[in-house]
C-alpha cells in the first residue's frame, strides 16, 4: 500500500473500532433494559461482521471505507425501523460526524447524503412516534440541520487537509535539504528497541532501508567495535533525558570507512522518562580527514614525512620521563650532511630534496623500532636512542655512518654524502632538551673539525677547545 492507502486504512480500524464499540454497548444496554435479546442484535452484528472482514482483508481500502460509512447508516436506519425513537436519529448525525476523521470530501458528502435521506425517511413514516406534535415542517429544520454539519466537515476537512499538505510539503523540503547535505535522521523507541533511519541512510551506509528493517542489529555491526562503546558509555544520560554528541566511525556495505557525528536528543514523556530517542547523524568524514590532515603537517616534516621538531619534543619530554623513573640512559644525535649546501646550489633544490629523502629512508633503516628520529631543518636531523649503553651508541652510530658509504643516484646523478654526526648521553651531559641537543651540535661540529664522515661525543673540554 501506498501512503494514502495506508492512512485510509489505519482509519478503517479505527471506524471499526467505534462500530464494534457502538455495537456491543447498545445491545448490552437493550438486553438490559428490555429483558430479552432484540432481532436487529443479529443485524448489527452481521453488518459489524461484514466490514471487518473487509478491513482486514487489505483488498481495496478505498472501496472498504465507503462500505463502512454505508454499513453505518443501514444499520442506524434498521434500529430506526425495529424502535423508532429520536435518539438512534441522533447517532444517525454522529456517524456523519464520525465520517469526517477520513478527512475526504466525498465519504462527508456520502454521509451528509445518507444522514438527509435516512432523516426525510424516517420523519416521514414515524414523525409522530419520534417527536410529539411533530410537523412535517419540523422535518426542514431536521434536515437544514444535517445539511449545515455536511457543509462545516467539508470546509473543516479542506481547511485541516491544506495545512496538512503544507507540512508535509515542508517535511518534503527539510528532507531533500538533509539528504543533500548527507544527513540522516534517526529515531530509538526506548519500548520497541526499534531503530528508524531516514531514507538518507542508504547514501550513508549503502545499505538499504530494508536491510535494516530485516536486521534490526546492523545499524550496530556497521559501527566499529571500538567506536560503538563510545554509544555504550552514553546510554546513561540518554535515559537521564541528556542530549549528547559524539563522533562514530562505520564500515559501508562496500567495507569503505567513514566518520560519523552523533547529535542524540532524548523525548521524554509526561512523567519525565525517556520514550523515545532522536538524533541527527551527519557524515564529517571530510572534515576528520582534514584534522588529520592537519594535525600530520603540525608533527611531522612534510618532505621527508618525518616526525618534525614539535612531535620531537613531546616524545622528549615523555621518554625522559621513564628513563628518570626506571633510571636509564638516553642519547641524543645531531647529524648533519657533508657537503649538502654544495649539491643543493650546483644541483638544484629538485636534487636536494630527494637526497634528504633518501637520508631519511637511510636513518629509519638502521634503527632500532624504539628509536626516534626527526628532522629540524634543512640538512639536519636528530636521533632519539632510549635506553642505550655507551658501547651500544657507538655500534648504532657506525652504522648510520656505513650507511652513507653506499652512492646515492638521484635523476641520473651519482652522489656521494657523508654525514657529521654529534652524541650527547642524558643524563651524563644535561637533564634537558635544550641543553642535550646543544651539546650534540656542538660535538657534530667537531666531528666536521675531525675530516668530517665520523661521531664525536660531547665531552667538557669540547667548548674551550
Amino acid at each position: 500500500m501506498n501512503y494514502w492507502e495506508d492512512l485510509t486504512h489505519t482509519r478503517n480500524k479505527l471506524a471499526i473500532k467505534f462500530l464494534w464499540g457502538f455495537y456491543v454497548t447498545a445491545a448490552i444496554m437493550v438486553t438490559i433494559h428490555l429483558g430479552q435479546f432484540m432481532s436487529h442484535h443479529i443485524i448489527g452484528f452481521i453488518l459489524c461482521f461484514i466490514a471487518t472482514f473487509a478491513v482486514y482483508r487489505q483488498k481495496n481500502v478505498v472501496f472498504t471505507m465507503y462500505l463502512i460509512i454505508t454499513i453505518m447508516f443501514v444499520y442506524f436506519l434498521a434500529l430506526l425501523e425495529l424502535r423508532p425513537h429520536f435518539v438512534n436519529v441522533i447517532f444517525v448525525w454522529l456517524t456523519l460526524i464520525l465520517s469526517s476523521i477520513y478527512q475526504q470530501y466525498r465519504v462527508i458528502m456520502l454521509a451528509g447524503a445518507y444522514s438527509a435521506g435516512i432523516t426525510v425517511y424516517s420523519f416521514a413514516l414515524h414523525g409522530t412516534e419520534l417527536i410529539n406534535n411533530f410537523q412535517h415542517t419540523d422535518m426542514i429544520y431536521f434536515v437544514l440541520f444535517g445539511a449545515f454539519m455536511t457543509v462545516y466537515f467539508i470546509f473543516y476537512t479542506k481547511f485541516t487537509r491544506d495545512l496538512w499538505v503544507k507540512e508535509r510539503e515542508n517535511d518534503r523540503h527539510l528532507k531533500n535539504i538533509l539528504d543533500s547535505v548527507s544527513v540522516v535522521t534517526l529515531s530509538f523507541d526506548v519500548n520497541t528497541k526499534k531503530m528508524s533511519f531516514s531514507e538518507g541512510i542508504t547514501q550513508l551506509t549503502e545499505y538499504s532501508l530494508k536491510d535494516f528493517e530485516d536486521n534490526p542489529n546492523l545499524w550496530k555491526e556497521v559501527i566499529y567495535p571500538k567506536d560503538f562503546k563510545t554509544i555504550a558509555k552514553n546510554y546513561k544520560e540518554f535515559y537521564k533525558g541528556e542530549s549528547k554528541v559524539f563522533d562514530i566511525r562505520i564500515t559501508t556495505r562496500m567495507k569503505k570507512e567513514k566518520w560519523l557525528q552523533v547529535r542524540v536528543i532524548p523525548v521524554l514523556d509526561s512523567n519525565k522518562k525517556v520514550m523515545q530517542i532522536n538524533g541527527v547523524v551527519i557524515d564529517i568524514t571530510e572534515r576528520r580527514c582534514m584534522e588529520e590532515e592537519i594535525k600530520y603537517m603540525a608533527y611531522h616534516d612534510i618532505l621527508t614525512e618525518l616526525p618534525n621538531r614539535i612531535q620531537f619534543n613531546d616524545y622528549f619530554i615523555k621518554t625522559l620521563s621513564e628513563a628518570k623513573n626506571e633510571k636509564q640512559q638516553m642519547a641524543i644525535l645531531f647529524i648533519d650532511l657533508d657537503k649538502f649546501k654544495t649539491i643543493n646550489d650546483t644541483l638544484g633544490h629538485d636534487i636536494g630534496d630527494l637526497l634528504l629523502k633518501e637520508t631519511a629512508k637511510r636513518l629509519k633503516a638502521v634503527l632500532r623500532e624504539t628509536d626516534f628520529v626527526c628532522r629540524v631543518g634543512g640538512d639536519e636531523f636528530i636521533i632519539l636512542l632510549n635506553n642505550i649503553t655507551n658501547n651500544e651508541v657507538n655500534k648504532l652510530a657506525q652504522r648510520i655512518v656505513d650507511a652513507f658509504k653506499d652512492k646515492f643516484v638521484l635523476r641520473g646523478n651519482t652522489l656521494y654524502v657523508t654525514p657529521s654526526i654529534g652524541i650527547s648521553i642524558y643524563p651524563n651531559h644535561g637533564n634537558d632538551i635544550e641543553t642535550l641537543i646543544k651539546k650534540a651540535d656542538d660535538a657534530m661540529y667537531l666531528a666536521k673539525k675531525k675530516g668530517k664522515n665520523n661521531y664525536q661525543f660531547y665531552n667538557s673540554m669540547l667548548k674551550d677547545a
